[in-house]
């Protein structure tokens, strides 16, 4: 593989809003949701809620009284996904496309997402490449969940390969700092990524043609 990727053995890529662009029936979901509980949310609160695991965002706004309960509310902001997201998931123009490369250049290829493993399946389902993934890990059981490191430890641990082999593509801050905090070569893909606080990212460009100018593809 002679491109900016040389030397790496593994790819991992997040889910929503890296590989489809998920995020309206998400938000969709959780001000259903609050509206059901008879809950404020603010666009604020939505916006933070982006990339990472709704851990904060049930605090916030729910305030659940047990862990049970938190689970619950959890469960039916899913449950309304499910309902949304054959509307309104779409996938990220040349995301795909770029997968399929890497994987042709010899690649493994790894999902590590804070949704659902039936919601992530049912995308890559949707985008034709989910026979080419080795590995899917779901946040969604884990103890700690994106911005922690865990998710990305757990996903490099269940590759068997040195840190170094491996390289992330991330769209949100969240999902970044959870793959830097365990060490791994991250790259930035996606508008929001001209932010400063992407600047921890090794790499990063505003889209798939660009990010393939940078790695000289």
């Amino acid at each position: 593989m002679q491109n900016g990727l040389s030397g790496f053995q593994a790819a991992i890529f997040d889910l929503d809003g890296t590989l489809i662009d998920s995020e309206p029936a998400w938000e969709m979901a959780k001000r259903a949701i609050a509206a059901r509980h008879g809950r404020p949310i603010t666009d604020a609160q939505i916006a933070a809620s982006v990339g990472r695991s709704m851990d904060q965002l049930l605090i916030e706004v729910f305030d659940p009284a047990t862990p049970a309960a938190a689970r619950a509310i959890e469960e039916e902001v899913y449950a309304a996904v499910d309902e949304w997201m054959p509307q309104l998931r779409k996938p990220v123009p040349g995301a795909a496309e770029f997968l399929r490369d890497l994987h042709r250049f010899g690649l493994r290829i790894a999902l590590c997402s804070s949704s659902p493993e039936r919601l992530i399946r049912d995308a890559l389902m949707q985008i034709d490449v989910l026979e080419i993934v080795d590995l899917i890990v779901s946040a969604d059981p884990l103890p700690r969940r994106k911005p922690d490191p865990m998710p990305y430890e757990v996903t490099a641990e269940k590759l068997g390969l040195p840190h170094k082999a491996l390289v992330v593509f991330e769209d949100a801050i969240a999902g970044v700092r959870s793959a830097k905090g365990a060490g791994l070569f991250t790259v930035g893909i996606g508008p929001e990524t001209a932010l400063p606080e992407f600047s921890i990212c090794d790499l990063r460009a505003p889209d798939y043609p660009a990010l393939r100018a940078i790695l000289g593809m």
